[in-house]
């Protein structure tokens, strides 16, 4: 979207890290959510339309693409498009693109969905981090992402290196910094020092990238810019980065159990606009100030809110929106919101209204401007 702005650019755009790392490990799985071991080096309705889970099974079943195709309508494609064409929702990476599927390993794939990228807006979708899918599930969506693959896979992750970081720094200064940010981090694109990406990305699967890009992305290929020395200082900075990966979560209630729904339950109500599809983060920091009641509703996965949410706001993920709505009431003006800061926040206001509330709108510019202004944000499950 060209009217995006810096700070959502940092939260959605780094989404676009997914297709810059792939894990060399075996498509199999061994963590206690479906997840491998760390290697050595528009959409449908928000409240309707989710695919029932699988059941667990002693055998693994054969993945299923038509059932992986209605789970990433529902949870992908009003980011990474429905065709997988990328770019739909900010800066979401194209996904249909076989310089990615075809040296993206399963499980790579799978360690993505169930994962995300802590501090993007590519949430965790794994049970054991809040999200709603089981192993099976993202077995079947990692299936439909086959389906658009038309080339054979490739073993890129053997490649070894031999980089000096320090060497690196010039290079990364001069060709990736203003896409990718200072240090890999808080650019438009790809946020490279992700340590969920670091922990899966091999030095061949990101030296690969660098030099054949990725074609119909902003990414270039650099292998004719660039020595093969460079990429390599490249590659020893890129690792220069890493650091640990996120610890357990403190995760939000499940449906029926929210505590503290109403901000100010006593106060009177706020000054907006009872038909507006969008009220400004300044606005609503006003009324707060002044004492209106109101309720704040955090549309992304329940992982995105444990990580970080708006002070006295609820996690309702825009999937479950009828679930939650039973403690949810009608009489309060209700501000739903996301990173994006639109794509998640506008599904639940819209499955909000079906439900028949009446007072529904979208924070505007989401928790990423929310928090660029000092306003107060919190962590953990509670509001």
């Amino acid at each position: 979207m060209s009217w995006i702005r810096p700070w959502a650019r940092l939260a959605a755009a780094s989404c676009a890290a997914a297709w810059l790392a792939a894990c060399p490990s075996d498509p199999g799985g061994d963590g206690a959510d479906g997840s491998a071991a760390p290697p050595g080096s528009g959409s449908p309705s928000a409240s309707a339309s989710r695919p029932a889970s699988k059941p667990p099974s002693a055998a693994p079943a054969r993945a299923d693409a038509a059932r992986g195709k209605q789970i990433y309508e529902v949870y992908c494609g009003f980011c990474h498009g429905d065709a997988g064409e990328g770019y739909v929702a900010d800066e979401a990476p194209k996904l249909a693109s076989d310089d990615f599927l075809s040296v993206a390993t399963d499980t790579y794939l799978r360690e993505t969905i169930l994962r995300g990228r802590p501090g993007t807006t590519m949430s965790a979708w794994g049970k054991a981090r809040g999200g709603p899918l089981e192993a099976a599930d993202v077995s079947d969506v990692i299936a439909h992402l086959r389906s658009w693959q038309t080339s054979s896979n490739e073993d890129v992750h053997a490649r070894t290196l031999a980089g000096d970081a320090k060497r690196g720094e010039p290079v990364y200064a001069k060709h990736c910094q203003s896409c990718h940010g200072e240090r890999g981090a808080g650019g438009r694109y790809a946020q490279l020092a992700n340590s969920e990406l670091l922990r899966l990305a091999s030095d061949g699967f990101l030296a690969t990238t660098i030099e054949r890009g990725r074609r119909g992305t902003p990414m270039q290929g650099f292998a004719s810019v660039l020595a093969p020395r460079e990429v390599d200082d490249l590659v020893a900075l890129i690792r220069s980065w890493k650091h640990a990966p996120e610890e357990a979560l403190d995760l939000p209630p499940k449906p029926g159990k929210l505590v503290d729904v109403v901000i100010h339950p006593k106060g009177p109500q706020p000054a907006f606009d009872p038909k507006a599809d969008f009220v400004k983060v300044d606005l609503v920091k006003q009324e707060l100030d002044r004492g209106a009641t109101m309720i704040i509703a955090d549309a992304r996965a329940a992982g995105d809110y444990a990580r970080q949410h708006i002070a006295g706001a609820i996690s309702v993920p825009f999937y479950e929106a009828e679930a939650y709505a039973k403690q949810i009431p009608k009489d309060r003006y209700i501000l739903t919101y996301c990173a994006c800061p639109h794509a998640a926040s506008v599904k639940l206001r819209d499955a909000l209204r079906k439900l028949g509330y009446t007072r529904v709108a979208v924070l505007d510019e989401g928790i990423g401007y929310w928090n660029s202004k000092g306003y107060v944000v919190k962590s953990g499950s509670k509001p």
